[in-house]
């Protein structure tokens, strides 16, 4: 029974955690909010990366606007918050850089953290499935973020292989232009010597 039931749970965590992760590609200097509903004592956390770990500003309101928390210049973090009240919570990436940005991040709301916080009425077995599961699902979205930038990898070494060969045609064709030049050069000298 059990085993069954921590099956289950993986199984949702898994595709909870695929379905609850996100991209934004943040253009210049700018600022992207995102807002979560939520009760006091809820619970909410989220986890982010950038590709290649460039710096962004993290900022967590409450609902007055209020910054709760704030994670300056960093290409990853995490954090998790209890609600002090009710209301629309915002969280914000801001790129101050001279470049876009892309943004890979997981937040967990008050549903998929209700299931964790109910923790303290289950058993020890209960508990610790649950730990799994929210375990498995940091995995889950960590890996989620590697192939998200193995693809941007992928795509920028197919792209310089791309200008690596046609920059080997163009140098070859040179090289071809400037050897027939040279014969023809060095015959037409000979050719006004009277040699050939």
């Amino acid at each position: 029974m059990i085993r069954q039931f921590a099956s289950f749970v993986l199984a949702l965590g898994l595709f909870a955690t695929y379905a609850a992760a996100y991209t934004t590609i943040m253009n210049v200097q700018s600022q992207e909010c995102y807002h979560e509903r939520m009760k006091q004592g809820e619970h909410f956390s989220i986890t982010f990366e950038t590709a290649g770990k460039l710096p962004v500003d993290f900022v967590f309101k409450d609902p007055m606007g209020t910054a709760v928390y704030s994670l300056p210049h960093t290409g990853e973090g995490g954090y998790s918050y209890l609600a002090q009240t009710d209301g629309r919570h915002s969280y914000c990436f801001i790129n101050g850089a001279p470049h876009e940005i892309v943004v890979n991040f997981n937040p967990h709301g008050p549903e998929e953290e209700t299931f964790l916080a109910s923790a303290h009425d289950a058993t020890p077995a209960e508990t610790a499935v649950r730990t799994l599961a929210h375990n498995v699902e940091e995995v889950q979205d960590h890996f989620t973020y590697m192939l998200f930038r193995n693809d941007i990898h992928d795509k920028s070494v197919a792209d310089t292989q791309k200008r690596m060969f046609h920059w080997a045609i163009l140098q070859t064709l040179a090289l071809a232009g400037v050897c027939g030049w040279q014969i023809y050069y060095v015959r037409s000298l000979f050719k006004m010597r009277g040699v050939v």
